[in-house]
């Protein structure tokens, strides 16, 4: 549990620091934008990347937040069956969301892996591209691993 616990904290301190990173930037921006009439061009680049995976570090934290997961599903199809079929249908959304990250992460690996083999830069920084698609794999596998938990939550708790 405490193992658990540390995790959790690590997905929360990870999300704020890309968040926090993001905001500094695009404020960074704006001051120079208007102040020094000169805009740090290449923060968009860096905040729409970072905008990915923020995006899927909260996907894992909605994951497990809640007994079923905090996101939001279509429940109206599901409150009206017996507990069995209702529990069952929870964890199929669970298992089709794995599924899917599962995919996503797959794809991004070769994505990483085409980076590095063709050696692709940024137009903006002229940074390498894995360092912008590398974290994707990682992150849309912690979101597949995050449903395979939710779901035999749900599935032990029947």
């Amino acid at each position: 549990m405490i193992a658990a616990r540390w995790v959790d904290r690590l997905e929360e301190g990870l999300a704020a620091l890309v968040l926090a990173a993001m905001v500094t930037l695009a404020f960074a921006n704006v001051l120079t934008r208007y102040l020094l009439h000169y805009p740090l061009a290449a923060s968009h680049e860096i905040i729409v990347n970072a905008f990915v995976w923020l995006t899927l570090i909260g996907i894992a934290i909605g994951l497990r937040e809640g007994g079923e997961g905090a996101h939001i599903r279509f429940v109206a199809a599901t409150e009206f069956l017996p507990e069995p079929l209702r529990r069952g249908a929870v964890v199929f959304g669970f298992v089709v969301t794995a599924g899917l990250f599962a995919v996503l992460a797959w794809l991004s690996y070769y994505q990483l892996a085409d980076d590095l083999l063709l050696g692709m830069t940024s137009p903006a920084l002229g940074w390498p591209n894995w360092m912008y698609t590398g974290p994707t794999p990682v992150l849309s596998a912690w979101v597949a691993v995050r449903a395979l938990l939710g779901a035999a939550a749900v599935w032990r708790r029947g």
